[in-house]
């Protein structure tokens, strides 16, 4: 199976969406909240930050799924006391084209949509392999806010495999300015993950059961779960 992997910062986590991992995305759900909210906090005051988080996660992780995204990432930790309001979803997609000259040519594919950004297209190589970054502002009122968002997606070519590509989009909420100074920190952020990408061939992918029974219980329960607090190394469980 084509994939690839990003290196992801310390206190972000990234979770598998894909329709063969829900029971693995839910017990890494439950390992994220007990690893922020542990259970030496009192029930009283940590219950509602957990109900909260956990529906956070959970919403998140299913609007993926919808999209077929392969994973999600998120930062949970707080920076300077402020917790980023982001999330990206990591996709690859490949053609369905059985022969090699029915595949569209990237290069036209990404000049049409460099067209049709304007000044908000970018052209880039990342991975190997072209691409391009398209910035936009998105209304937010989906997901119950008034003020919107800053959108950034990436579309990135295999640099070898005809017809695969890489697409990455990135939502930063903001407070009405999508311009101000604390949005863009955080998109920054983000750029930088994206340019860590790098492609690779999985062989022999591991069943969810089989992933599942390859790791540490959590702690009072008998299942095990998966641990993917960022911890500076690349991982896309995908």
């Amino acid at each position: 199976m084509i994939d690839f992997e990003l290196v992801v910062p310390d206190g972000w986590v990234q979770i598998p969406t894909t329709a063969d991992t829900p029971a693995l995305r839910r017990r890494i759900i439950e390992e994220v909240i007990r690893h922020h909210l542990p259970e030496s906090l009192p029930r009283d005051k940590a219950g509602p930050w957990r109900r909260m988080l956990r529906r956070e996660l959970t919403e998140a992780t299913d609007e993926a799924s919808r999209q077929n995204a392969r994973s999600v990432l998120l930062p949970l930790a707080e920076f300077s006391g402020v917790r980023l309001p982001g999330s990206m979803l990591v996709t690859v997609l490949e053609s369905e084209a059985t022969r090699e000259e029915d595949v569209e040519d990237p290069e036209q594919l990404l000049t049409s949509l460099l067209a049709d950004a304007g000044r908000d297209g970018v052209r880039l190589e990342i991975g190997g392999g072209p691409a391009v970054r398209v910035a936009s502002v998105a209304e937010s009122s989906r997901i119950g806010r008034k003020a919107p968002s800053r959108r950034v997606s990436y579309y990135v070519a295999h640099p070898e495999e005809p017809g695969v590509w890489g697409l990455l989009t990135f939502t930063v909420l903001s407070d009405g300015d999508v311009e101000a100074a604390p949005v863009q920190a955080v998109v920054l952020l983000f750029d930088a993950i994206v340019t860590t990408l790098r492609w690779a061939d999985r062989i022999d992918v591991p069943t969810e059961e089989e992933v599942l029974a390859g790791l540490a219980p959590l702690p009072g329960e008998n299942e095990p779960v998966a641990a993917l607090v960022g911890s500076e190394a690349d991982v896309n469980p995908a």
